[in-house]
C-alpha cells in the first residue's frame, strides 16, 4: 500500500472519528464505512496480490457489518463480521504451520479469550450463540495469523488489534464501557483493518518481485 493511500485512509478514518462528536447525521453510516471502502478500492487496483478478490470480500463484509451496526442491527452486523473474520482466517491459514517460537503468544491469546468469556458470559442471555460463534471465528483468525509465515508486525498485530477492538465492543455491551468507548473501538478497528490490508498487499508485492 502506498503512503498516499495510507494517508487518505487516515484522513477518512479521522473524519468519522470527528463526526462521532457531532449530532447523528443521516449519512453517519456512509462516513463510517467510507474508510473501509477506500481500502477495498486500493485492493481492487493492486494486481500484485493474487488473492485480492478474497481480501476484497473481507473488507466488503466488514463494511456491511459497519452499516448494519450503525442501524443497531447487532446480530446481523455480527454475522457480517463473522464472515469477514473467516475470510481473514482463510488468508492467514494458507501459510499456517506449527511455530513453536510463537507458542507463548498463542497461550496469551487463549488466556485473553477465557478472560473475555468470564467477563461477559453472565450477561449474554439470548445472544450467547451468536457471540460465542463470533468469538470462535475471531480467535481462529488470530491463531492462524500467529502461526502463519507473516511477521508479528504488521500481520499478527493487525489480528490482535482487531481482537482488542471487538473485546472493547463486548465489554461496552455486556459490562461498563470505558470513557471514550466509541472512539477507542473505532480507532482500534480502523488501525486493525489498515494493518491487515497492508500485510496482505505487501506480501503480494514481495511475491511479485521474486524471480
Amino acid at each position: 500500500m502506498t503512503r498516499q493511500a495510507s494517508w487518505i485512509f487516515g484522513a477518512l478514518a479521522l473524519a468519522y472519528l470527528v463526526s462521532m462528536a457531532l449530532p447523528t447525521l443521516p449519512v453517519h453510516w456512509f462516513i463510517k464505512a467510507l474508510p473501509i471502502w477506500w481500502l477495498a478500492s486500493v485492493v481492487v487496483v493492486n494486481a500484485a496480490f493474487p488473492g485480492r478478490w478474497v481480501l476484497l470480500g473481507a473488507l466488503l463484509m466488514s463494511s456491511l457489518g459497519d452499516v448494519l451496526l450503525a442501524f443497531d442491527l447487532f446480530v446481523y452486523g455480527l454475522a457480517a463480521f463473522l464472515v469477514a473474520q473467516l475470510i481473514y482466517a482463510f488468508l492467514f491459514g494458507r501459510s499456517a504451520c506449527w511455530r513453536l517460537e510463537r507458542l507463548g503468544w498463542l497461550l496469551y491469546l487463549l488466556l485473553w479469550a477465557l478472560c473475555m468469556i468470564a467477563l461477559i458470559q453472565p450477561q449474554l442471555g439470548e445472544l450467547s450463540v451468536p457471540v460465542y460463534a463470533y468469538l470462535v471465528a475471531i480467535m481462529l483468525m488470530g491463531s492462524l495469523a500467529l502461526m502463519s509465515h507473516y511477521a508479528l508486525w504488521p500481520g499478527f498485530a493487525g489480528a490482535a488489534i482487531f481482537i482488542l477492538s471487538d473485546s472493547l465492543i463486548a465489554l461496552g455491551l455486556f459490562q461498563a464501557p470505558l470513557p471514550g468507548h466509541g472512539w477507542w473501538v473505532m480507532m482500534t478497528y480502523y488501525l486493525a483493518q489498515w494493518l491487515l490490508t497492508r500485510t496482505f498487499l505487501e506480501q503480494g508485492r514481495v511475491a511479485a518481485e521474486q524471480p
